[in-house]
């Protein structure tokens, strides 16, 4: 860790509640504690920085028509989800995100799989990098879809993003 990063995070002082509602700094030791919390998520971001990213998009809200008089079928709603697999340039080894397999997860204890057939890999060969999944709901609620891109049963990346359907 660097000394700059050091000398900002060890100045925090962290208040500490008294009976009475009243705060006061904390001891210098609750400022060391942070020093070595702050730490990992700092190593943690600067390690993500430099690794491919899946990003899912859907529809942030849905509406789902109600069921009317007389209907014997609850209405559904089908809901699309993209994803898109970027950074690939500072992936170490690009033959790690060639022919993945897709694992979908709705969050309604359904999954959809999509398993490609692919030749062996070979330098320069094309990696997709964009995926599509579609699902059809029944039920209102918050789903969060996850996506994971899996090779030989071992995940290589993954995904999320939330749903939310309304009456």
């Amino acid at each position: 860790m660097s000394a700059p990063l050091v000398g900002f995070l060890v100045g925090i002082v962290l208040p500490v509640s008294l009976a009475g509602g009243v705060t006061e700094p904390g001891p210098p030791e609750a400022a060391a504690a942070v020093t070595i919390l702050a730490e990992k998520p700092l190593r943690a971001l600067a390690a993500a920085a430099a690794e491919p990213k899946l990003t899912l998009r859907a529809p942030r809200q849905l509406f789902l028509r109600p069921r009317m008089p007389g209907e014997t079928r609850r209405p559904s709603l089908d809901v699309e989800v993209s994803a898109r697999l970027e950074d690939l340039e500072t992936a170490e080894n690009l033959e790690d995100y060639y022919c993945l397999e897709e694992v979908w997860d709705w969050d309604d204890d359904t999954e959809s799989v999509y398993e490609p057939d692919c030749d062996p890999y070979e330098e320069g060969a094309e990696i997709e990098t964009f995926f599509f999944g579609s699902h059809r709901f029944s039920l209102p609620g918050t789903y969060r879809v996850w996506l994971r891109l899996q090779r030989s049963g071992e995940t290589v990346i993954a995904g999320n993003v939330t749903v939310r359907i309304r009456n």
